[in-house]
């Protein structure tokens, strides 16, 4: 957790909003609802960001929904053919905002359907980028977590492919050693 204070992407996933239900009457939040002149009555439907429902979750003064990304179509879609879903359109930090739902809510089964999805999504990357294919299309379909794995890949082929050509024998080496 302390190493991802700092970092970009995790505060953004952590952005995500969360549909919620208020476990008690809170004087003076009705603002949360839209409504500024008001309390926040007992079993209010409200969103939150997901930073801000972790602690009351375990305060155990909220009772969560699964957000639109999670939701039951949304995962069917997903298990059925992680490939052809558009995550970016779900969440653009789909897989980073999902392992930390999971941890909140300790739901094995979207463990496995994210685990899943992220491995056969890796494949068909891995597939595009060999190919020589366009994929500028695909591209806009992977959550941000994929796309960095895309450029860190390619900046490593790009150091290697220099590194052999200056010197052919130190890139072999230096491939065979990862």
């Amino acid at each position: 957790m302390a190493d991802s204070f700092w970092d970009i992407d995790h505060v953004l996933a952590e952005q995500q909003k969360i549909p919620c239900f208020v476990a008690l009457d809170v004087p003076g939040y009705g603002f949360l609802d839209g409504n500024s002149s008001e309390n926040l009555c007992k079993n209010t439907r409200i969103e939150l960001p997901f930073w801000m429902v972790t602690p009351l979750i375990a305060a155990e003064q909220v009772e969560l929904e699964y957000p639109h990304c999670f939701a039951r179509r949304a995962l069917d879609d997903v298990a059925t053919s992680a490939v052809s879903v558009n995550l970016h359109g779900l969440c653009p930090f789909f897989f980073l905002f999902g392992v930390k739902f999971v941890n909140l809510i300790e739901d094995a089964n979207l463990g496995n359907v994210l685990a899943d999805a992220f491995s056969q999504r890796i494949a068909e990357i891995m597939q595009y980028s060999q190919s020589g294919r366009s994929y500028s299309k695909f591209i806009s379909t992977l959550d941000d977590t994929e796309k960095q794995r895309i450029l860190q890949q390619d900046s490593e082929v790009g150091q290697r492919t220099l590194l052999w050509r200056q010197d052919p024998n130190s890139a072999s080496t230096s491939t065979s050693a990862h």
